[in-house]
């Protein structure tokens, strides 16, 4: 994880992106990504702590501007197909195609520190419970809320799929949009 935690530092500054001096991007397994403020010193009240450019964020006016510079950018179909699905569902699926272009795609140093969609199971939250999980939550309001996020996200997931030309669909499965969506979107 360090190494791909030092390519999205490098990155970050390169994009012009910037951490407050003694600020430190960490990574742990309990606590994730996470920022801290370095051993023995002090940030003052209301220092600026961060700042990421417009350049270096993943937006729906990310995915217009690539596809303005770009002829197969998502979605790799006609403008007045893509203009039938939420700015937000197709920024979901700019970021499985940005995924899918691995080192390729200028947010790649972000995407990589992302949970990998293709891992068993990279969650451990309910729309991710197995049989024995679920089990726990039936009759609950717990069960009823996660039918009805699977609902919207398989729903949504379908009408964006019908914006993708169908040799390319593929490339687009349930899976790596619910672990994406999940891991950043929703």
């Amino acid at each position: 994880m360090s190494d791909k935690l030092g390519i999205f530092r490098e990155w970050f500054r390169k994009g012009g992106g910037r951490l407050e001096e003694h600020i430190e991007l960490l990574y742990d397994p309990h606590r994730n990504f996470h920022l801290r403020v370095e051993e023995g010193q002090k940030i003052q009240a209301g220092s600026c702590i961060v700042s990421c450019p417009h350049a270096l964020t993943l937006s729906q006016f990310s995915v217009w501007e690539e596809r303005s510079s770009t002829a197969d950018s998502l979605p790799s179909s006609t403008t007045e197909t893509a203009t039938s699905i939420t700015n937000l569902s197709l920024l979901r699926f700019f970021l499985i195609e940005q995924y899918h272009l691995g080192k390729q795609s200028f947010w790649w140093p972000y995407i990589n520190l992302l949970p990998d969609p293709c891992s068993k199971c990279p969650f451990d939250t309910p729309l991710y419970y197995d049989e024995d999980d679920l089990k726990w939550v039936r009759g609950t309001s717990l069960e009823h809320s996660r039918r009805s996020i699977e609902e919207l996200w398989k729903d949504e997931y379908a009408q964006g799929l019908q914006t993708i030309r169908q040799s390319d669909r593929h490339r687009y499965t349930w899976s790596v949009f619910s672990d994406l969506m999940h891991s950043r979107l929703s």
